[in-house]
């Protein structure tokens, strides 16, 4: 990376905040589908592969979908419950009782010890932080809630914003606000189709974080926690 990065972006879900599976593992547990934490990172691992598969080519066509979210929620229910070999008379209730636990954004509370001194170390070296989330309209206030939000100058919840990750429409309005072009800015997400590809699309750098081991030969690159990013990034003074 080069010293002409003045703005860094951030993905919300599985970057900054992270769900708490292990509830959701036991959910299911006790309604006679025993699962584990690890049956979710592996769904989320084929999730991702599959949309990847699927957005991929329309990427490469320009012809970019406005809403993506859909079908990797779809595809990651799938896998997991093809991982679990849920019964199939079951697969749509489990699938639904799952759905609707990941739907409550108070879910997406976890924040790992690092991350609020990597923000506040990347505020005072001067850089604008954003975030910029495919969510249902309340990823501000999760933020809030979790103590993140003053961490950010501004935040982008697609619901509100009216399209998804990877249209670059949604990268746009985040570059305006923070005054920086596309090339000075820094995008980092979980996904590689919708975060490193739709960042590209918007002219913007981007960076992987692949916590759960999805992206082992990503042609990015890739960091296994936030701290990775300092070592993308030359030092600056406040």
């Amino acid at each position: 990376m080069t010293n002409t990065i003045r703005a860094i972006f951030f993905d919300a879900g599985n970057t900054l905040i992270y769900p708490r599976v292990e509830e959701l593992a036991e959910d299911l547990t006790q309604q006679g589908c025993p699962a584990t934490a690890e049956d979710f990172y592996a769904a989320e691992r084929a999730g991702k592969a599959r949309l990847d598969e699927w957005l991929w080519p329309q990427i490469r066509r320009g012809e970019v979908p406005r809403t993506i979210d859909h079908f990797y929620w779809g595809e990651y229910l799938r896998a997991l419950m093809e991982g679990l070999q849920a019964p199939e008379g079951e697969r749509g209730r489990l699938m639904l009782r799952v759905a609707e636990g990941f739907r409550d954004i108070t879910l997406w509370s976890r924040v790992l010890p690092e991350v609020p001194g990597l923000l506040a170390r990347l505020r005072n070296e001067g850089y604008y932080l954003g975030v910029i989330s495919n969510s249902i309209g309340t990823m501000e206030e999760q933020l809030e809630r979790v103590g993140l939000r003053r961490c950010f100058e501004g935040v982008l919840d697609s619901a509100r914003v009216g399209v998804e990750k990877p249209h670059p429409e949604i990268f746009r309005p985040a570059l305006a606000r923070a005054g920086v072009q596309a090339s000075e800015a820094l995008f980092i997400g979980d996904t590689y189709s919708t975060d490193v590809g739709g960042a590209g699309l918007a002219g913007i750098r981007g960076v992987l974080i692949d916590r759960v081991g999805a992206y082992p030969r990503a042609d990015c690159p890739r960091v296994r926690s936030l701290e990775g990013l300092i070592e993308l990034l030359p030092h600056r003074s406040p």
